[in-house]
């Protein structure tokens, strides 16, 4: 009776940690954004980032650690540049504006418009469109 128990138990856990690397089949990529230093000499961006499908839709999720600069009209877009060719200058060029964000620090999850095929883009951008401030990017690895 004992050794069926232990067993029973065995199997329960496999069955738990087998359920938990589901979770990972959601994760379309993730990455730590590298921030840009701006005109006033600090850096305007940190934290990591991941973008998860939930049902239908696409998310980004910023982690507890994301921090920026706050700013007038800084702005999530999806880039088909890779990230170390964006600039401030170029940073709208072919981009799919995700959202003007209007929490500059800590966790959050932000919808992905419907629609956007993400196999189309490279980067990550977060930008300052009214002054074309680049905040920073993150090249979208896809996993």
């Amino acid at each position: 009776m004992k050794r069926y128990f232990i067993l029973i138990t065995a199997l329960f856990s496999l069955l738990l940690l087998n359920s938990t690397s589901f979770a990972d089949e959601s994760m379309f990529a993730q990455g730590t954004l590298n921030k840009a230093f701006s005109s006033w000499g600090k850096a305007s961006l940190q934290g990591d980032w991941k973008i998860v499908k939930d049902a239908d839709r696409y998310f980004i999720e910023l982690n507890d650690n994301f921090k920026a600069k706050e700013g007038p009209d800084v702005k999530i877009f999806l880039s088909p540049k890779a990230a170390s060719d964006v600039t401030g200058d170029n940073a709208t060029d072919g981009s799919t504006l995700v959202l003007q964000i209007s929490k500059f620090e800590g966790a959050d999850r932000i919808e992905i418009p419907t629609g956007v095929n993400l196999a189309d883009f490279k980067s990550l951008v977060f930008h300052c469109e009214a002054y074309s401030k680049l905040w920073g990017t993150s090249a979208i690895n896809a996993g």
